[in-house]
């Protein structure tokens, strides 16, 4: 994985939908690259690990994919979703 296909994943068109907690799903997710969840949180927002430090994890295409079809995002060089 490289931060240009990361960057790829989440800037193609989302239609898929989701049922419960996307926020929790994704760090369940998350939780496999880093003990550090959540790095920080805004207005209505948490900003998980930088996108550089999950890809030295090995964070996997399939999971930036799983991801994408939860709603989370790429900001400030961080994932982040809305809660």
């Amino acid at each position: 994985m490289t931060l240009e296909r990361m960057e790829e994943i989440f800037e193609e068109d989302n239609i898929a939908t989701w049922e419960g907690d996307n926020a929790f799903k994704g760090l369940l997710i998350l939780q496999k690259y880093t003990n550090e969840l959540i790095q920080g949180s805004a207005h209505d927002i948490i900003y998980s690990e930088d996108c550089k430090e999950l890809i030295k994890a090995g964070i996997t295409e399939e999971d930036c994919i799983a991801l994408r079809n939860l709603n989370w995002m790429i900001e400030n060089n961080s994932l982040a979703c809305y809660v």
